[in-house]
């Protein structure tokens, strides 16, 4: 099947790394119902115990948001970095097969291309074989792809089978996405990050709010 014909679920994309995320998300459900527990029925009971212990935990909890939040500044650069590496990986394994399947990183990069509409890291030069990231794409066993790109990086109005051939030399802007993938992602983030920090700030202020009003209790 063509990579715009299959449906591509996200476990296979993150492949193993569904199972530890959904546990993740149970531990962090877990303690959001005990934190609400001890606020709401030592309140309701003026048990000062249970109070103390849902202040010292929500404390705990706002401690590690605004660690995360600083550290997640200060490395903010070196994240850029992995993801850069994480996509030229991905390049580099384009095309090979796992069991008679596109490999993970295969779907992912199709996946990538096609629903952020850019192409390559960079651009779509970076799949030819001038610029040597793709090496199994551009490789005999590949199918030797000189100056082609994936059919994910064509613009959805000229998605076909072998709509990418020859389109790896960054002149075909009106045929296939330029726009590399990197800058897309980065601009994608950028575009939430305002939101995503006002919304912490609201709830870290909501959360202080709580600890007072237990303290207080």
């Amino acid at each position: 099947k063509q990579w715009y014909q299959r449906r591509v679920r996200g476990n296979e994309i993150i492949d193993g790394k569904t199972v530890p995320v959904s546990v993740l998300l149970i531990i962090v459900g877990l303690v959001i119902a005990i934190v609400g527990f001890l606020g709401c029925f030592g309140a309701l009971k003026q048990n000062s115990g249970m109070l103390l212990v849902y202040a010292i935990v929500l404390g705990v909890v706002i401690l590690v948001q605004l660690v995360a939040g600083i550290l997640a500044f200060i490395y903010s650069d070196e994240a850029e970095h992995l993801v850069r590496t994480g996509l030229e990986e991905a390049l580099v394994e384009y095309g090979k097969q796992v069991d008679g399947e596109d490999s993970t990183w295969t779907k992912g990069i199709d996946w990538l291309q096609a629903n952020l509409e850019c192409c390559g890291v960079e651009g779509a030069e970076d799949w030819s074989r001038d610029m040597n990231i793709s090496t199994y794409w551009i490789s005999t066993t590949g199918g030797n792809h000189d100056i082609d790109t994936p059919d994910s990086c064509c613009r959805e109005s000229k998605i076909a089978d072998g709509c990418g051939t020859g389109m790896a030399t960054g002149y075909n802007t009106a045929d296939v996405y330029n726009t590399g993938c990197y800058e897309k992602g980065k601009s994608w983030l950028m575009n939430y990050t305002t939101a995503m920090g006002v919304c912490g700030f609201i709830f870290v202020i909501f959360e202080v709010l709580c600890l007072l009003i237990g303290g207080c209790l």
